[in-house]
């Protein structure tokens, strides 16, 4: 589990294999801590995408798939609030990706991000007809998650977005949700919580700052997830706790599937609703621009974006460590932590992250606790746990 950065993966460039579909530039509530809105530009942009640019986005992605013959090619509604699209978009974009499928032979797994504020039994038939599994905004009890996420009159939604919630997971979709930590606030409140309402798959997100920023330690909050993850799921896997099991994938060796763990280029392509293509749209937290291309899904092919300049910045930002993380034990599995978070006027993404130390310490905590609880097995059937069959060799 200690990495020496010598052997360091050779990264190799790709296609491009997942799209993140901004459907909707504006939303129904305002969030205080939103990244998206920090940068004013989005305001700029038509606030749904248009019959043309969807007919156009689909075309592009017919080719890509096409030509790369991708086995697979998932694909994020996002927003602003992705529901404001309406329920016929949504109808009308999976179908044609069911065509898309039909035709190619490549999976186009859709998924949507959601505040869930919208949700009701239209658009639960819809997620459920068109198989669209949901990621809901829920930042746990209603006391943690309504300090952030209010309406634009200042009133609470958790009582709405949890009634989504059980709505949800009271049908055929896949359902998981994302909540921000507040360090101020115990984890098993959370825990609790999303046992409470059913949710067996969530994420408790590390709050976005960039290295300008002194957001509170989050180090404690997390080993003590830890900890409650592994009580969990001691007899039998009940909740999967997203950021857990990457870091524990990525201390193994494995790539872990999100991009906030792990040293692996960031490749996401995100299609605004112009139809103007960008990287990583969480950059926005480095102000206002800073992700705008002139790029397009009308005169350059989705791949094409490998070649355009800020695109490629931020994918080798991601895999161009800083001088501090190349030197670290956990470089491999913690790869320089989430891009955003290493952004800074003076130095750009050349930083450790502005979480380093509580990073630290939450891989050192989890290579611990792993390395007490797996075991190998020896010739003639003995069992030695990890940590004393290293000291042993």
């Amino acid at each position: 589990m200690l990495v020496d950065d010598s052997n360091a993966v050779a990264f190799q460039d790709q296609p491009i294999t997942q799209l993140l579909v901004k459907v909707a530039t504006r939303c129904n509530i305002d969030c205080s801590y939103c990244y998206w809105f920090r940068d004013a530009t989005v305001y700029d942009k038509p606030k749904l995408m248009s019959a043309d640019v969807l007919r156009q986005l689909l075309q592009r992605i017919e080719e890509h798939v096409a030509r790369y013959s991708l086995v697979d090619f998932p694909i994020v509604l996002h927003g602003g609030e992705p529901l404001l699209w309406g329920v016929e978009n949504f109808h009308r974009f999976a179908e044609a990706c069911e065509g898309i499928s039909s035709r190619t032979g490549c999976d186009i797994p859709i998924a949507v991000t959601t505040n869930g504020v919208l949700i009701d039994d239209e658009w639960l038939n819809c997620f459920e007809t068109r198989n669209i599994s949901v990621a809901i905004s829920l930042d746990g009890p209603a006391h943690i998650h309504d300090l952030h996420r209010r309406t634009f009159q200042d009133t609470g939604t958790h009582a709405a977005v949890e009634h989504a919630a059980r709505m949800l997971v009271s049908r055929d979709i896949g359902v998981s949700a994302l909540a921000v930590c507040n360090p101020a606030y115990a984890p098993e409140q959370y825990v609790e919580f999303f046992a409470a309402c059913g949710i067996a798959n969530y994420d408790i997100m590390i709050p976005d700052a960039t290295v300008d920023e002194k957001p509170p330690s989050i180090a404690s909050f997390y080993n003590g997830l830890f900890d409650l993850w592994l009580a969990a799921n001691r007899t039998a896997p009940t909740a999967n706790i997203r950021i857990i099991t990457d870091m524990i994938t990525a201390l193994l060796g494995n790539n872990a599937p999100t991009e906030g763990v792990g040293h692996k280029p960031i490749e996401l392509c995100t299609v605004m609703t112009d139809g103007t293509v960008e990287a990583h749209d969480v950059l926005r937290i480095a102000g206002d621009g800073f992700t705008q291309t002139k790029f397009n899904i009308f005169d350059h092919a989705i791949d094409e974006v490998r070649n355009e300049p800020r695109w490629k910045a931020a994918r080798d930002a991601s895999i161009n460590l800083c001088e501090k993380c190349r030197q670290c034990k956990f470089m491999n599995a913690c790869g320089g932590g989430y891009l955003p978070h290493r952004f800074s006027k003076a130095n750009g993404y050349d930083n450790p992250s502005v979480y380093c130390d509580d990073l630290y310490s939450m891989f050192e905590n989890a290579q611990s606790v792993l390395e007490s609880h797996l075991h190998v097995r020896k010739q003639g059937g003995e069992r030695v746990n990890v940590r004393d069959a290293l000291t042993r060799a």
